[in-house]
């Protein structure tokens, strides 16, 4: 199975919601973290998201600082070869679709934008597109 990585924007209004998301995603099953492009310090970010989380790697590309890299706790990744970058699926089915194409291929890992419907993915890979339960439990 392919690992999963997850591009977060480089750009936000709330700082802990930025490093919540991260936290999430982490715990959600993402197995690696990396950002777009943006004006903020790409190093301070990537420090932040040492700091937030525990397992996933951190891509912050060559010449990583050392000081980075022991906040990181050696988890960063200068490269992402074997990486493939792939759109958001528009469903389940298409999401089990690209994870086996991707498997078949002996491709290292997945790399996505972030989209809030990438926890829900991660954590339910399983189940089905039909939400009409969740639907009523909103409604009563």
């Amino acid at each position: 199975m392919p690992k999963i990585g997850v591009r977060l924007p480089a750009e936000f209004a709330s700082a802990g919601e930025f490093l919540a998301d991260a936290q999430a995603l982490e715990a959600a099953g993402a197995d690696l973290l990396t950002l777009g492009e943006g004006e903020l310090d790409r190093t301070l970010l990537l420090a932040a998201l040492a700091a937030a989380t525990q397992r996933a790697a951190l891509h912050l590309g060559p010449g990583a600082g050392e000081t980075l890299r022991r906040l990181a706790r050696e988890r960063l990744v200068e490269d992402l070869e074997g990486w493939q970058e792939v759109p958001f699926p528009v469903d389940r089915t298409a999401w089990r679709a690209t994870l086996a194409d991707h498997e078949e291929k002996g491709t290292a890992g997945l790399l996505l934008e972030m989209d809030p419907r990438l926890l829900d993915l991660l954590r339910n890979p399983d189940q089905e597109d039909d939400r009409s339960a969740d639907l009523q439990l909103a409604q009563g």
